[in-house]
């Protein structure tokens, strides 16, 4: 069965005793869970999803485990339909097994767990949750919540709530702490950590529990990693559409949503394909007949989305935030907002898409490809170019030898130099292809330099544990660092959860993709260079299993074989080039992000109508970022 529920949040006194009731306060949301008065025990009353909701209501029983998100369980026929029952499972194998048991469930989840004797409490939040948990602790009381804005002790943020020093790494999309929220005084719950508050404590401890690791037994053959990749990715849209009528999938026409769309389809009759396009934009009409394809070969109702209307002079394609929602720059903005709501005049519960397939089938940059051609890269023929030009580009289109700062021989230098040291960062692509510092001041644009560089260690870190913990001596640069760095950015990322918190959440619905299955990726994680990567005469072919594997069950041929989509980023540059003025505007002189020396002044004197839509992308989201700014009371 699946079980899911949305929102929850709590409040225990500190320091933490089992046998003392808990204080209650309307200065911050009464909890979900609080201790009834002289009893000890703890009591769970319906879930929330806004700050009125939650003050207005009233607690009931409950069992001593709270979730937000979904759980595929097997329980007999006969207690399939019982929540409750389901419940105390999760809650026995809670007591006896606590991380481990954590571990072996499968969905997307954030789980609150009281102790028999009710000494501790733990939370936890699922290695491949994308769903977020967030939690406040002070000098007399430890709160959590699904939505930080719960946390805060007023009804809605203020402008001294915002932690400004994180808004360069939230414009950027890249290099947001794992640990931190939007609003200083709020922290987040890494994926893969548990929080322990235990009987006698006044602060919380929080400890890693959880990572990916390679499945044990990688593919021998290419045929055998296409195989096993599908499988796995069936199993995963059949865990959270066991119980489904219908579902949302967010369809683009390439080769990620097509897998999606088989899937899904071989699963549901009532599926839709919603897919968004800008009608008389150069290549979006061609998109539109891909998703047409594939809609008509897996079986899905295809719903084109219009982005014109939000986009056009006067639109609202960055706005949208209500009171107390948390900025979102999710590309396209809108889309999120819009697949929330055609789920729910359906009555499906998941949005579902292929997002995270870049991530977990990247190869590492520009070592990948000598990994699947090795000496052949030394002919031109093959490589497309004289090796000491592959050489430099390598060096020069890595982070670690493209920071700033000196002659293209300095950036060889910096990039052997990486390589000797065993720096991970040599792994990643250069800082202005993941970041596009538009506008940045020198120190914005450094902050997200050093978050990254923490971000590409830690996913080093995570790789070399794994390889050590199955008896196998690690090596200093060990293969999957980007997979897994680029994986750790998305599971939290600030955007993806703003657009859960903001759109999804008041509706109900999840906003999932079978990529993000710890099944699939930890598969994933095995599959050498060679089968993710198709390399000859100088061109490239990304995800190269995925594509083998679907082309083989009916996915047309042309989807498989297409590697480029109408750029999904014409949206905002058409809207910042229709709406200049408003931009400009917004990004003004007076602008908080150049007060907060986060956008540069100097760049903002250069914007112009003929510039701006070349950079569309980078200056909606610091619109959107500026809007939600100006619209907190000071």
């Amino acid at each position: 069965m699946l079980l899911s529920a949305f929102g929850m949040c709590g409040r225990l006194p500190l320091p933490h005793r089992a046998d003392v009731a808990a204080r209650y306060s309307r200065e911050i949301p009464p909890p979900s869970w609080t201790e009834s008065p002289g009893t000890g025990h703890l009591v769970q009353g319906p879930v929330y999803t806004s700050r009125k909701e939650i003050a207005d209501a009233a607690t009931g029983p409950a069992p001593r485990v709270l979730l937000t998100g979904w759980i595929e369980l097997s329980l007999p026929p006969d207690r399939r339909d019982d929540e409750g029952a389901a419940l105390r499972e999760i809650e026995a194998l809670l007591d006896e097994h606590g991380p481990e048991a954590v571990k072996r469930l499968r969905g997307d989840f954030v789980i609150a767990h009281l102790s028999p004797d009710r000494s501790e409490l733990r939370l936890y939040r699922g290695i491949n949750a994308l769903i977020p948990l967030f939690w406040r602790c002070t000098a007399d009381s430890f709160a959590w919540a699904t939505n930080p804005a719960h946390l805060l002790d007023v009804e809605r943020p203020r402008f001294s709530d915002v932690d400004v020093e994180l808004l360069p790494m939230i414009i950027a999309g890249k290099g947001f702490p794992q640990d931190r929220s939007w609003f200083t005084s709020v922290r987040r719950l890494p994926a893969g950590e548990s929080l322990l508050l235990a009987a006698g404590a006044r602060q919380p401890v929080v400890r890693r529990f959880d990572q990916f690791s390679p499945a044990d037994s990688p593919p021998r053959t290419l045929r055998e990693a296409a195989d096993g990749l599908q499988q796995r990715i069936a199993e995963a849209c059949s865990r959270m559409l066991s119980t489904e009528r219908s579902a949302v999938v967010l369809l683009s026409g390439g080769i990620d949503s097509a897998a999606v769309s088989y899937e899904v389809g071989r699963q549901l009759d009532g599926a839709t394909g919603l897919h968004f396009t800008l009608e008389s934009f150069p290549g979006f009409r061609e998109d539109l007949s891909a998703a047409e394809s594939v809609a008509r070969t897996c079986g899905l109702s295809l719903v084109p989305y219009d982005m014109s209307k939000h986009v056009a002079r006067g639109g609202d394609y960055v706005d949208g935030l209500r009171d107390g929602a948390v900025p979102q720059t999710q590309v396209p903005l809108q889309s999120v907002a819009a697949a929330a709501a055609q789920a729910e005049s359906e009555g499906a519960t998941f949005v579902v898409s292929g997002l995270l397939s870049d991530q977990v089938l990247a190869h590492d940059l520009h070592r990948g490809l000598f990994e699947v051609a090795g000496l052949s890269m030394l002919n031109p023929m093959v490589a497309g170019e004289p090796i000491w030009q592959t050489l430099g580009e390598m060096a020069s289109s890595s982070f670690a030898g493209s920071q700033r700062g000196g002659r293209r021989v300095l950036g060889i230098l910096r990039y052997l130099r990486g390589l000797l040291d065993g720096d991970p960062t040599v792994a990643l692509p250069s800082r202005d292809v993941i970041v596009h510092p538009i506008g940045f001041t020198s120190d914005a644009a450094d902050r997200v330099t050093r978050a990254l560089q923490t971000s590409a260690r830690r996913a080093q870190d995570s790789v070399r544990s794994a390889i050590e913990d199955s008896g196998h001596r690690g090596n200093p640069l060990p293969r999957g660092i980007t997979s897994l760095y680029m994986l750790s950015e998305a599971f939290n990322t600030a955007n993806v959860q703003a657009a859960w918190l903001n759109d999804c959440l008041p509706r109900r619905r999840f906003f999932a993709t079978p990529f993000a299955d710890r099944d699939v990726i930890e598969y994933a994680l095995t599959l050498p260079t060679r089968y993710r990567l198709g390399f000859g005469y100088g061109a490239t072919v990304d995800k190269f299993a995925l594509r083998l594997a679907y082309a083989d069950r009916g996915v047309p041929l042309e989807i498989a074989h297409r590697t480029q989509q109408a750029r999904i980023d014409a949206m905002p540059a058409v809207f910042v080039n229709q709406n200049f003025d408003r931009c400009q505007r917004l990004l003004g002189q007076d602008s908080v992000l150049c007060e907060l020396n986060v956008l540069s002044r100097e760049f903002v004197r250069g914007l112009s109508p003929k510039s701006i839509h070349r950079n569309g992308e980078e200056i909606a989201r610091l619109c959107v970022i500026e809007q939600w700014l100006r619209g907190l009371a000071r």
